[in-house]
């Protein structure tokens, strides 16, 4: 069996995403920190997590991804990381070459 987050067992059992609160107002979450997945609703409350949390707000581009929560988003995020490693390698190879 897999194993599957509550969440994502409302959203199946219901047929629509579930309602998750915000963790700092516990008003209705529009967003999630991607680097933890803390729900949000506003500005003010991302603000007040990263300051009472010890978090960036920016998610680890190189922890392990399982391939059953690999989506669209992962690999375009993958994409991307994957563009901006071969331009920074470029980029080193343009600027030793201009070195005399």
């Amino acid at each position: 069996a897999t194993w599957r987050s509550p969440r994502s067992m409302q959203e199946a059992e219901s047929g629509r995403p579930a309602r998750t609160r915000c963790a700092a107002c516990s008003r209705e979450a529009k967003y999630r920190c991607p680097a933890c997945d803390m729900p949000s609703c506003s500005l003010a409350c991302v603000k007040q997590h990263k300051t009472t949390k010890p978090c960036t707000g920016k998610r680890d581009l190189t922890t392990f991804c399982a391939i059953g929560d690999f989506d669209d988003r992962t690999l375009l995020s993958d994409y991307h990381f994957l563009e901006s490693a071969m331009q920074s390698v470029e980029s080193a190879g343009r600027a030793a070459a201009a070195v005399p």
